[in-house]
């Protein structure tokens, strides 16, 4: 790494995505090198900076257990031999307990909380399926993961712009699934083209986009087609029903 003179850094410049209180820290150690800095004083030898290569997995979950799961209630010392002892008062999280509490966890270095995926969906689609109020530092409101699987429609729009991958669209067994940092927001049935079973939208994707472009094309038949198939169609029923000069 190239060091410049009169510069600094911290935080995710240096160590990559990783959690608040390791930025916290470097922020720290970079204004302690800026006062020595200033001062003239040598900076001292730093160990080096350990770099996260490895990330671990989401813990995979549905929807509703991410909403009711509670924080564990800390198991504490007999309030009698507190008095008498300097005995640690918290005991500590058995391993049922541990691993419910890390169920709750938003993977805050995956997701940065940018409300990129939010203000996709509610501006720029009009769907507003993604009710993360979590995200929004200034004024948080409340946040449900159950309410995005009763409007979304899988487009795919919140996923695309998502630069962190912490929100994505999987697609496996007919299935079509949303997650976010591995909470399950909504499943949806895969579609097939009946003339060439090209993989389709949902559903519901397919009516949004029939309800937006309804003054611009008209629906020929109710049937599941593609893009090339419903061309086709429309082609050779404009043929069979074009006028014929008649001289």
């Amino acid at each position: 790494m190239m060091t410049i003179d009169g510069l600094f850094a911290a935080g995710d410049a240096v160590s990559g995505p990783a959690t608040v209180i390791e930025a916290i820290g470097g922020g720290k150690r970079a204004a302690e090198a800026i006062d020595r800095y200033l001062n003239n004083i040598p900076q001292p030898r730093m160990p080096k900076i350990p770099i996260r290569y490895n990330m671990e997995a989401p813990m995979e979950m549905s929807a509703s257990r991410k909403m009711t799961l509670k924080r564990p209630e800390m198991p504490m010392l007999n309030v009698d031999r507190r008095r008498t002892m300097f005995q640690q008062a918290e005991l500590g999280y058995d391993e049922k307990s541990v691993r419910r509490e890390a169920a709750r966890c938003l993977r805050c270095d995956i997701c940065r909380r940018c409300a990129k995926c939010v203000e996709i969906c509610r501006d720029k689609m009009g769907i507003d399926a993604l009710q993360f109020g979590y995200m929004d530092f200034d004024n948080p409101s409340e946040t449900d993961f159950r309410a995005t699987s009763e409007k979304c429609i899988t487009c795919g729009a919140c996923a695309a712009n998502c630069e962190n991958k912490a929100i994505v669209i999987e697609e496996a067994d007919d299935i079509r699934t949303l997650k976010l940092c591995g909470t399950i927001l909504n499943k949806q049935e895969i579609q097939y083209c009946e003339e060439c079973s090209a993989m389709l939208p949902s559903i519901e994707y397919m009516q949004f986009l029939s309800q937006k472009t309804s003054d611009v094309t008209k629906v020929i038949e109710n049937r599941l087609l593609c893009n090339n198939c419903q061309r086709k169609l429309s082609a050779k029923i404009n043929i069979e029903t074009r006028p014929v000069n008649q001289s």
